[in-house]
């Protein structure tokens, strides 16, 4: 395994349409929410973004059995635990010495398996992580055991505060009608800054790139090539295609692959945000910018 490219930021801010344009990196694969592996697999009613059923994928069913064979302390409901738990911002400061506690270790030595097993299974020497979680990813780089490659995702905090008002259904269950959480605009507003405090820990690390979903819209040729510098890989930013994954959490109609990716300039509308809110945020947004 050569690096992990590891998405980080909010939910709700253009992280699918950036991961489908990296999934374009040669010798590249895509695993979408990756952390989410212990909920969506052993839940068993989910869809892998390749079109089979995730329990049934060529990969994250041979990435299930090399846990199970690897370890024989392997649990994947103590395992989704512990993910919770990295996760909580309680603990994001502790994540240096949790990596180095003794109660950890086992996790520590599976969570580096786990994304070996992927690389080997899959015959890539690159993974693109979507995952989001700031925490997840500072606990990855922590472990010590591949590069990982940041790019800190981020949207203006009206639009994500809009977006998450909105309901939408999650395509990866078919057998059932699921829905993305809604939140209301504090819940949002506060995430949103919360995550932005924490991305400063990313910038610390050898490889940190800060990318503006507006900008990426708006000037994709300059954008993708800064990425492309930072990344230091080739992929053909002129003729992007939307390329099968095997991506959690992703559209399984990505699949069909064939299609370009446009990338273009949003028309941002804020239906679900009253004026007082849009300005508030915006207010929020601009601060947050000068002083985080």
């Amino acid at each position: 395994m050569k690096k992990i490219i590891y998405i980080a930021g909010d939910g709700r801010s253009g992280s699918t349409l950036l991961d489908s344009i990296l999934s374009n990196i040669e010798n590249s694969i895509s695993v979408g929410e990756c952390h989410r592996f212990w909920i969506r697999f052993y839940e068993g009613e989910s869809l892998c973004s390749c079109g089979e059923e995730m329990i049934h994928c060529p990969l994250w069913s041979k990435v299930d059995e090399q846990l199970k064979q690897n370890f024989t302390d392997y649990d994947p409901i103590e395992f989704k635990k512990r993910v919770k738990e990295i996760q909580l911002f309680k603990n994001f400061s502790e994540i240096p010495n949790i990596v180095t506690s003794a109660k950890w270790s086992s996790f520590c030595q599976q969570v580096k398996a786990f994304y070996t097993i992927i690389a080997a299974q899959s015959n890539k020497e690159i993974i693109v992580d979507s995952s989001k979680s700031v925490a997840w990813g500072y606990f990855l780089y922590h472990l010590s055991f591949v590069d990982i490659y940041f790019i800190h995702l981020e949207r203006e905090l009206p639009s994500v505060a809009n977006s998450w008002k909105k309901e939408m259904q999650l395509p990866e269950y078919t057998n059932k009608e699921v829905f993305m959480p809604t939140k209301s605009t504090a819940l949002s507003t506060k995430l949103w800054l919360k995550i932005k405090v924490m991305a400063k820990k990313l910038k610390l690390t050898p490889h940190y790139l800060f990318v503006s979903y507006e900008k990426l819209c708006e000037h994709p040729e300059a954008q993708l090539q800064q990425i492309k510098l930072f990344l230091d890989e080739e992929f053909q930013t002129d003729a992007l295609q939307m390329l099968p994954t095997h991506a959690i959490g992703g559209n399984p109609m990505r699949a069909k692959g064939s299609a370009n990716i446009e990338i273009k300039a949003q028309k941002n509308r804020y239906n679900n945000l009253s004026k007082i809110e849009y300005f508030g945020l915006k207010a929020i947004n601009n601060l947050a910018k000068s002083l985080i």
